[in-house]
């Protein structure tokens, strides 16, 4: 086969695919990757041809934020998107299937059209899988409303998901020459969570299948002899990290999050991540500061970890087989936060804006102390430990393309 993966997104949006196609091209298929530059390595590590997507890595999405309006920024997305289509029309030539999720599929379909490759359905998050079961991941506050609130939350969903797209696609089609819609979208969708997490369903139209996490394993080695010399110190130790989040102020935020850790007694691997965690000193010998560090390593060893709630970090920290608190910023964070403390493994997550030192702290408590939450993280992660989400997605990708042959 001929894949190409489409992966516009930052980290915890890319690595997933990452995976993904480090598998495929074990199969021996043939493989190609568009994404920002920050991930050229890692793919061609993977095995893949890349394409970078440029002015969506790291340093732009920093400069960009917080200095631009919403509407500035769909200007500016639409802009670069002719280039990247154009680019990775060229990628993906001779391509059986065009692989993307939500972070690409503006720009998957078009392409896909161009190359007159297929283009299958590869989603993080529960989107196209309307359900009474559980809300839609951009409107899960609608969840207490019943039944119908989740009916009517997956509608938005899927309007809120048309309006990010319209845009970049439209660019992207204008680009390539594209009228119509004339790329094949095949009838199945493929999600990268448990199925023990979110029940997605098939229907008469659609096949949904939930894999498994698409986990980006680590080589199983310390990442840092210094980060094992803490962790074997006596007594419990959590980490705490919001990935690519930022905030206006990190020193205040560090501020919360060392009080939270001192009121508890606790010791604290901290990720600063893109800067939301930036402003503090270090100098407390309680506190072990990195940038990042391999989730599949270092969430198994905490008593606890503490998270934005996007969706790879989640379903690192389900899997992890410990108690979990999730202080959600925006997107689809609230939704995952609302499911981890539904799934009985996580406290009631607290919304950014609600954050104080206080209200982590007691957070932090629960997760250290409820007999039943440890019970249940432990459960539910062990079994998520026995799926095979990357196989398993990949083994699918190979049967959509034998059933369109």
């Amino acid at each position: 086969m001929d894949i190409t993966f489409v992966a516009n997104d930052t980290r915890g949006g890319v690595e997933p695919y990452i995976a993904l196609a480090r598998e495929a091209a074990s199969r021996g298929h043939r493989v190609g990757a568009a994404a920002p530059p920050d991930y050229e390595d890692q793919f061609v590590a993977a095995g893949a041809r890349f394409t970078p997507l440029r002015g969506a890595d790291r340093e732009a999405i920093t400069a960009a934020g917080g200095r631009v309006s919403m509407r500035e920024m769909a200007q500016l997305v639409s802009l670069l998107a002719q280039d990247w289509a154009r680019e990775t029309a060229e990628l993906a030539q001779g391509s059986h299937m065009i692989v993307s999720g939500i972070g690409g599929m503006g720009l998957a379909l078009p392409v896909a059209a161009s190359t007159g490759a297929a283009a299958l359905r590869a989603h993080l998050q529960p989107l196209e899988a309307p359900s009474t079961a559980y809300p839609g991941p951009l409107a899960p506050g609608l969840d207490r409303w019943g039944p119908i609130g989740r009916r009517v939350s997956h509608r938005i969903t899927a309007a809120g998901t048309r309006l990010l797209l319209r845009m970049p696609e439209q660019a992207a089609r204008n680009a390539l020459g594209i009228k119509g819609s004339p790329e094949v979208i095949l009838p199945e969708i493929v999600y990268g969570f448990s199925s023990a997490v979110v029940p997605v369903r098939s229907d008469v139209h659609t096949r949904r299948l939930a894999t498994g996490y698409w986990t980006l394993s680590s080589n199983g080695s310390a990442p840092d002899a210094s980060l094992s010399a803490f962790l074997d110190e006596p007594g419990p130790v959590v980490s705490i990290g919001f990935g690519s989040m930022q905030t206006d102020d990190p020193r205040v935020l560090r501020g919360i999050v060392d009080e939270a850790a001192r009121l508890v007694d606790v010791r604290a691997v901290l990720l600063t991540g893109w800067g939301a965690l930036g402003g503090g000193t270090d100098q407390d010998e309680r506190v072990f500061s990195a940038p990042s560090v391999p989730h599949d390593w270092l969430f198994p060893r905490m008593w606890a970890n503490v998270h934005h709630g996007g969706a790879g970090t989640t379903g690192a920290a389900i899997g992890a087989g410990v108690p979990t608190v999730i202080v959600p910023f925006g997107a689809d964070q609230p939704f995952w936060a609302q499911r981890a403390h539904r799934l009985g493994i996580a406290p009631k997550p607290i919304p950014r804006r609600k954050l104080t030192a206080a209200s982590l702290a007691a957070a932090l408590e629960q997760a250290l102390s409820d007999a039943h939450m440890t019970a249940r993280a432990r459960e539910l992660g062990a079994l998520l430990g026995q799926e095979t989400g990357v196989k398993s997605a990949i083994d699918e990708i190979e049967s959509a393309v034998e059933r369109r042959r």
